[in-house]
């Protein structure tokens, strides 16, 4: 996690004295102030400004959380009363919750525990940075919107081979693909009584956390078969490390599909 105080938004907003706009000019779609009696109204009002700006349906659930639970520690934990503000610039929706009621506010000490709200916070976002100065403390969390043709839904394909299967994934790991995912690795493991199974994730275009669970789920029901085994395949870097943070177990991970194969003995 990057932990630093730029405010790239509002650096951007400050340098554009023109009319003009490009893809780099920050626009504000949605500034609302927020206290613990207005937390529900933000999160309807979040979902449907960032849905109406392009964001897929599970990445805006993702979006929503995040700032959610950055209003709560901010209610709870911080002055009692902040302000959202979601901006849209070249391709990312990037939210920023900001609490100018505490300068001096350690952020450090708000309350992070493995799978629970802020965690999620931290690691569901592209990018997400903290920081506490003059002005109060400010929160940026990115979300990246989807590009031309990458969010059409994964289509999971099962490929049976003679010591394992490979379940290949083409296009978003999303909220349509996840019971896809689920149905075809249930297929497997109830027919196999040492499933051994490859997940090749090198053609994923997108993800929302929706998809983030099915691989999770798909870990949990072959480990549960006699000696059964999960490989990911074709992780990007980025990727993977955001995994690891949001899987409560760790996964087995190749390059490749062909780099797996040692990894499943013949029957």
């Amino acid at each position: 996690m990057s932990d630093d105080g730029t405010n790239y938004a509002s650096h951007l907003a400050s340098g554009s004295g023109s009319g003009e706009r490009d893809a780099a000019t920050p626009v504000l779609i949605l500034g609302q102030p927020f206290d613990r009696g207005s937390l529900y109204p933000l999160r309807e009002t979040l979902h449907a400004h960032v849905v109406h700006a392009g964001l897929p349906y599970g990445r805006s659930v993702d979006l929503v959380l995040t700032v959610h639970e950055l209003a709560t520690n901010v209610v709870f934990h911080g002055s009692g009363t902040g302000q959202a503000r979601i901006w849209q610039l070249d391709g990312v929706l990037r939210c920023e919750v900001g609490d100018p009621g505490s300068s001096d506010y350690d952020t450090a000490a708000w309350p992070v525990k493995h799978g629970h709200g802020l965690w999620l916070a931290r690691y569901l976002p592209d990018r997400f940075t903290i920081a506490s100065g003059p002005d109060g403390t400010l929160a940026t969390a990115d979300f990246a919107l989807p590009g031309p043709g990458s969010h059409r839904s994964a289509t999971p394909r099962l490929r049976r081979l003679d010591s394992h299967a490979v379940l290949e994934l083409d296009g978003a790991l999303d909220e349509q693909a996840a019971p896809q995912i689920t149905a075809a690795v249930g297929e497997l493991v109830s027919g196999t009584p040492a499933a051994g199974l490859v997940i090749d994730l090198s053609a994923v275009t997108y993800w929302d956390s929706t998809g983030i669970t099915a691989l999770i789920v798909a870990q949990q029901r072959v480990a549960e078969t006699t000696a059964g085994m999960l490989v990911l395949t074709g992780l990007a870097a980025e990727f993977a490390e955001r995994l690891d943070a949001l899987s409560p177990v760790p996964f087995t991970t190749r390059e490749t599909p062909a780099k797996a194969v040692h990894l499943f003995p013949l029957p």
